[in-house]
C-alpha cells in the first residue's frame, strides 16, 4: 500500500468521524479532544526526550487532562445555561474561565517542581519548563476548542447542529482547505521557498495560495451554516487561520527537525502523528476564539 493510498484510507474514516463528533458535541467531543490532545502530549514529550531532557510525563498528561475535561464540561455547562443574547454578559463566561485556567496552570507548575525533587534525573530545570510548556502549548490550545464549539454568542450559532457546531465545522475545513489550497499551489507555481531552513518544500506562493483557500472556505461556510456571521469577521478569521495555521505547520516542523525526526509518531498511517494533523489547529482555534469574542474582551478588561 502506498503512502498516498494510506492517506486517502486514514482520512477516509477520519473526517466524517470528525464531522459526526463535532455534531453531536456534548461528552463525545470533549472525550475526543481530550484523547487527541492527550496524545499530541505524549509525542511532544517524546519530541522532548530525544534532546535528553525528562519532561514529567506522568504530571503532563494528568495536568492537561484535569484542564480539558474540566474545560469541556464549564463550557458545555455554560452554553446550556445561556438564553440570551444581551451583550452584557457575553464574554464573562470565557474570562473567568480564563482566570481558573491560569491558577490550573500554576498549580500544576508548582506540582512538578515539586515532584522533580523525587526523580533524581538531571536537568531539572529544563524538565519542568518542557512538562509546563507541553500542557500549555497543546493542553490550553485544544482546550480552545470547547469555548468554539460552545460558544455563547447566539448570532455566531449556525443552522447545523447546536450551538457552535457550524462554527467548529467551519474552522475544520477552513484549516483543511488551506493546507490542501498550499500544497498544490505551491506544487503547480511555487518557486519561492518560505522557510526553506525548517521546510524545504513549502514556498511563498503555497502560502498565499493556503490564505486565498481559507478565506474562501471561511466565508463559503459561514454563508451556508452561519447566514448572521458578520462578513467582515468571516474575513479576518479566514485571513487569520491562512496565516497563523501555517506558522503552526513550521512551529512542530522546527521541534521535529530539532528532533531529527521525521514525524511525530507513527499512529496515523501516512499522516504521521496526531501532534502533525493538529499542529495548525494548535495555532489556528486559539486565534479564531479571540476574534470571536474581541469585542466583549475588549469591554471586559477596559
Amino acid at each position: 500500500m502506498t503512502n498516498l493510498t494510506k492517506r486517502i484510507a486514514v482520512a477516509a474514516v477520519g473526517i466524517p468521524l470528525a464531522v459526526g463528533v463535532v455534531y453531536l458535541g456534548g461528552w463525545f467531543f470533549t472525550a475526543a479532544i481530550t484523547l487527541i490532545a492527550l496524545q499530541a502530549l505524549r509525542e511532544f514529550y517524546h519530541l522532548a526526550e530525544s534532546k535528553h531532557a525528562s519532561p514529567n510525563q506522568s504530571v503532563g498528561l494528568v495536568w492537561a487532562a484535569i484542564i480539558l475535561l474540566w474545560s469541556g464540561w464549564m463550557f458545555a455547562s455554560g452554553s446550556e445555561d445561556h438564553s440570551s443574547d444581551s451583550h452584557i454578559f457575553e464574554g464573562v463566561g470565557i474570562l473567568l474561565i480564563g482566570g481558573y485556567l491560569c491558577l490550573f496552570m500554576l498549580l500544576g507548575t508548582l506540582i512538578t517542581l515539586a515532584a522533580e525533587l523525587f526523580r533524581a534525573r538531571e536537568n531539572a530545570m529544563l524538565n519542568t519548563a518542557l512538562t509546563a510548556f507541553g500542557v500549555f502549548y497543546i493542553g490550553l490550545s485544544m482546550a480552545s476548542l470547547f469555548a468554539l464549539r460552545h460558544i455563547d454568542r447566539l448570532f455566531l450559532w449556525g443552522t447545523w447542529g447546536e450551538t457552535g457546531a457550524s462554527l467548529m465545522m467551519t474552522l475544520f475545513v477552513s484549516v483543511w482547505l488551506a493546507d490542501t489550497a498550499a500544497y498544490f499551489v505551491g506544487l503547480s507555481i511555487g518557486k519561492h521557498k518560505l522557510f526553506p531552513r525548517v521546510s524545504p518544500k513549502k514556498s511563498w506562493e503555497g502560502a498565499i495560495g493556503g490564505v486565498v483557500g481559507s478565506t474562501a472556505a471561511f466565508v463559503g461556510m459561514t454563508k451556508l451554516l452561519i447566514p448572521t456571521f458578520p462578513l467582515d469577521m468571516a474575513i479576518t478569521c479566514g485571513v487569520v487561520v491562512g496565516i497563523v495555521g501555517p506558522i503552526g505547520d513550521l512551529a512542530e516542523s522546527l521541534l521535529k527537525r530539532d528532533a531529527v525526526v521525521k514525524d511525530s509518531s507513527g499512529v496515523l498511517p501516512g499522516h504521521g502523528g496526531v501532534f502533525d494533523r493538529f499542529d495548525s489547529m494548535l495555532f489556528a482555534a486559539p486565534a479564531v476564539l479571540v476574534i470571536c469574542y474581541w469585542d466583549a474582551i475588549i469591554t471586559m478588561l477596559f
